[in-house]
């Protein structure tokens, strides 16, 4: 049976058991078994938080490399783009030539979030391009994120409610379906 990692900001809500389960329900209704973070093995008898810290990113990593798939949540968290651990994991796990697919809760471009992060209307250089709060280049091709994301995954948007933005599974749905496709179960 095909396993899928499953990559997201999630970890940080305070339902994330739950919303692991619900996602590890989804995967193996449909075949797969889904690896939630929080499940790896990790030795929390550490004395230092870095320690911790290394630990969970130890696990992660096995379990990315134990993984088949990944399937991210690439939701912007904390700013205008997605969650920077996921990214990593995004990058970590295409660079081992796994099949990566990610959903985005919400829809839009990535330089409309960074203009509304940015507070203000963008100033413009010589050339018209638009320049952020402290003068640098605002990225701006189409993507709903940064070009190193959007131009290597497969991401499917769907528009969910504010309050449901981590949690809302129609993209993390749609994402299994395409997966079915790639990788049958």
């Amino acid at each position: 049976m095909h396993s899928i990692y499953l990559a997201g900001p999630e970890v940080f809500h305070a339902e994330a058991f739950a919303l692991g389960r619900a996602k590890q329900a989804l995967c193996g209704a449909v075949g797969y078994v889904g690896l939630y973070p929080l499940d790896g093995t990790i030795d929390t008898d550490v004395a230092e938080p870095r320690d911790l810290a290394r630990a969970i990113y130890r696990s992660n990593i096995a379990m990315i490399r134990t993984a088949d798939a990944v399937i991210a949540n690439l939701t912007p968290f904390r700013g205008p783009g997605a969650d920077a651990g996921t990214v990593f994991e995004v990058g970590f796990a295409l660079a081992l030539g796994k099949t990566v697919l990610g959903y985005r809760n919400t829809v839009g471009l990535y330089a409309d979030r960074v203009r509304d992060w940015n507070g203000t209307e963008f100033q413009r250089d010589a050339d018209g391009r638009p320049l952020d709060r402290d003068g640098l280049l605002v990225e701006d091709f189409g993507f709903g994120d940064n070009l190193m994301i959007d131009a290597a995954v497969t991401v499917f948007e769907h528009d969910a409610a504010p309050a449901a933005r981590l949690t809302d599974l129609s993209g993390f749905t749609a994402c299994l379906k395409r997966l079915q496709a790639i990788l049958p179960p």
